[in-house]
């Protein structure tokens, strides 16, 4: 399948015209970047896709309300966020439940330079306020006025946020 160059904001207003294919492309451009966000703020791989599709299905509906005079991508994660975020209110309890049958990193694994699920494992232990900001810093490589936006907080907030969830990363990955 070739490449479709459009810009986003180009597949919004085909979007807009009828041309659910144009939608589909946005889809395909964005999905890993609402799936991570979505697992960083859940830490639940089924609860993240489901974040992430009604993060679409709320973009689809919401289209008329996008400004084309923004980027596309922040304006999509910040649907995911807000979805999360209400998840969230819903199951507050069953989070608390979870939070506490949180994997334990082994201790003969901890004397290792940390892998990939060491890393996962420990940001899981992160609270979700600050886990998804330090996603959107290290793995998506967003500023922090893009972060901000994305969640709804001020730009000095997402770079305290970062500071604390790489300080407390930090310490839970120490032997």
């Amino acid at each position: 399948m070739a490449m479709d160059e459009r810009t986003d904001q180009e597949l919004v207003a085909a979007c807009l015209d009828g041309r659910k294919d144009a939608f589909a492309e946005l889809v395909r451009r964005h999905q890993d970047s609402v799936f991570g966000l979505a697992v960083g703020m859940t830490r639940n791989q089924e609860d993240a896709a489901d974040m992430a599709q009604e993060a679409f299905i709320r973009a689809y509906a919401k289209l008329e309300q996008y400004n084309p005079e923004h980027s596309f991508r922040p304006w999509l994660l910040r649907i995911c966020s807000n979805r999360t975020k209400n998840l969230f209110r819903s199951r507050a309890n069953r989070r608390k439940m979870e939070d506490r049958h949180m994997v334990q990193v082994d201790v003969e694994q901890s004397e290792a330079e940390p892998d990939f699920q060491e890393l996962e494992e420990a940001m899981a232990k992160l609270p979700h306020k600050l886990c998804a900001p330090l996603r959107l810093k290290y793995m998506e490589g967003m500023p922090y006025d893009e972060i901000a936006r994305v969640l709804g907080i001020g730009v000095s907030a997402a770079k305290m946020r970062t500071l604390r969830a790489r300080k407390q990363l930090l310490e839970l990955l120490k032997p």
